[in-house]
């Protein structure tokens, strides 16, 4: 009987200390957490338009162009798509963090026609042969384009009666 006394007493040490770390965890989670709450600093539109988010790691800077030329997307237009409201966007992004400075610009438009989505392929595919193409479980289509770290993407499927064209660009400031 000493014996299993013994082994208990083992279990109940081991599951004691178990605790006290998760405890510990827990607190040294929540410091963080209010450390970085404490010093995170955002910083609205200044004379450029840009935000600025200024934290203990480094910064982050979001400027919004209001400017948006789709011609920028580096994808040609489907003929006779109209472009919906308040799709397009445009926004570059800057990260400084001590000596890393890292900059990239994102941008998007969603265009409709009412022309087949067979026939809205078609035309992506002849324009865009060397892209790779995924077919999606809804029945639409994905083309995407790596080059030199730019992206760009045309996704493309049947809403309410419709073909959707959705394109994107991410990449450096100056290719958006």
């Amino acid at each position: 009987m000493p014996r299993n006394s013994r082994h208990g007493g083992v279990i109940a040490g081991v599951m004691l200390m178990v605790l006290m770390l998760g405890v510990l965890g827990i607190a040294a989670l929540v410091a963080t957490g209010v450390f970085v709450a404490d010093h995170v600093h955002v910083m609205d539109y200044d004379a450029r338009g840009e935000t600025t988010v200024e934290t203990p790691f480094g910064s982050v800077h979001v400027r919004d162009n209001a400017r948006f030329d789709p011609e920028h997307l580096g994808v040609p237009i489907y003929p006779g798509a109209v472009r919906e409201e308040d799709s397009h966007k445009l926004a570059s992004f800057r990260f400084d963090f001590g000596d890393v400075h890292k900059a990239f610009a994102v941008s998007a438009a969603s265009y409709r026609t009412s022309d087949s989505i067979d026939r809205v392929t078609d035309f992506y595919r002849d324009r865009l042969p060397h892209w790779l193409i995924s077919q999606k479980e809804n029945g639409g289509l994905q083309l995407s384009f790596t080059k030199h770290g730019y992206r760009r993407f045309v996704a493309i499927c049947e809403d309410d009666g419709e073909t959707r064209i959705a394109l994107a660009s991410v990449g450096a400031p100056a290719s958006n």
